[in-house]
């Protein structure tokens, strides 16, 4: 029988096909290769088969069992991570509270200026992050410090060279092409800045300042136990910006927190209604700027780590206070009762004291964000 070339060949590549096919071991990507490759190959896979076969040893299984062990194991990690975190938060948080208290009580220190104290503690919050990110390159958002874009994060058009020098247009208002094209890059922009930035830095601001302001009128314990309220008002904002899903179960956890926190202030015997009034106003602060917060964390690539959240937060947390405190505490006090301070404890260790709370409170944010 006479064979034609084109049938030859259309046979030829049949026989490759089906010889390909019964290669045991060899993946599709392996079969693209040489054919003495692929022989390598093969005998390797029967190789290893024929030596589990011999051990009683199923290949699958023992792939299984491997990627469970290391699935454990970050599961472990990361509860291990959270839990560390979790600790630190509590350990700095209480720290801060019962320093604040003695600095604030008229039983104590009595430096009664908590927003212009809280003014400070977001200057140092702003110099550690500022520190941080210069001393470690892979917290810092592009166009920070000179950081330029990675290769391809400039496929938009824009031009390494271009990006580099751009620091100075950061907070110029865009077009819409150029404010997707900076939020892909992971830049900071005006736009940003003003719309989310800053909700979240006026709200964290004033949930701290106010909280320092009630511990003037209240007990550290009532502070603890109102400011317990706050989680609730995490996830009644939760199911505002559709963080959570709407649940009856939330619903009665919600419930239940609420009126936990009625009945312990319906038991308080220094029952004082301004301190009352600030502690939950900064408690809903603390809900709204959470909400905002995770936006932050996990939506903005500029914001994605907790000290470069930090470094753009504190000075918006800086003004907010400072428009509050002014008004409230003024200056002409506050000279003169730091200048009381300076006489009593010496300049540095009056600066200190000052300085000291906002060094915790950058520790217990960084851990709150982390």
């Amino acid at each position: 029988m006479i064979v034609s070339e084109p049938e030859q060949l259309e046979m030829d590549n049949c026989h490759d096909a089906r010889s390909d096919d019964e290669e045991v071991g060899v993946s599709a990507s392996d079969r693209r290769k040489p054919r003495h490759v692929r022989s390598g190959i093969r005998h390797r896979a029967g190789d290893e088969s024929e030596e589990a076969l011999i051990h009683g040893v199923d290949l699958d299984d023992e792939v299984t069992k491997e990627e469970k062990k290391e699935a454990d194991g970050k599961v472990l990690r990361d509860l291990a991570i959270n839990l560390i975190l979790i600790g630190l938060w509590y350990l700095f948080s209480l720290l801060i509270s019962v320093y604040n208290k003695w600095m604030f009580s008229p039983d104590h220190l009595n430096f009664h200026f908590p927003l212009f104290t809280t003014c400070v503690h977001m200057l140092v919050q702003f110099s550690l992050s500022s520190l941080v990110l210069y001393a470690l390159p892979q917290f810092r958002p592009t166009g920070l410090f000179g950081e330029n874009a990675k290769p391809e994060e400039t496929t938009l058009g824009a031009s390494p060279d271009c990006l580099e020098g751009s620091r100075a247009s950061w907070f110029r208002f865009n077009s819409r092409a150029e404010e997707r094209k900076k939020a892909q890059q992971g830049r900071m922009t005006t736009w940003v800045y003003l719309t989310k930035i800053g909700p979240c830095g006026a709200a964290t601001g004033l949930d701290i300042g106010l909280g320092n302001m009630s511990l003037k009128y209240i007990t550290l314990a009532f502070y603890t136990m109102c400011k317990s309220s706050s989680l609730a008002f995490v996830l009644i904002f939760a199911f505002a910006f559709r963080l959570e899903k709407v649940t009856w179960k939330l619903i009665a956890i919600i419930s239940v927190m609420t009126l936990g926190v009625v009945m312990m202030v319906a038991s308080e015997a220094q029952f004082v209604a301004i301190g009352f009034i600030l502690v939950l106003l900064a408690s809903a602060l603390s809900g709204l700027r959470w909400s905002l917060t995770q936006m932050l964390l996990l939506r903005n690539p500029a914001t994605s780590n907790p000290f470069s959240s930090i470094f753009f937060l504190a000075p918006c947390m800086f003004i907010s206070i400072m428009a509050v405190a002014i008004p409230i505490e003024g200056f002409g006090p506050l000279a003169e009762r730091f200048g009381e301070l300076v006489s009593q404890e010496g300049i540095f260790r009056a600066i200190g004291i000052v300085l000291f709370p906002g060094v915790i409170a950058f520790l217990m944010v960084s851990s709150e964000f982390a």
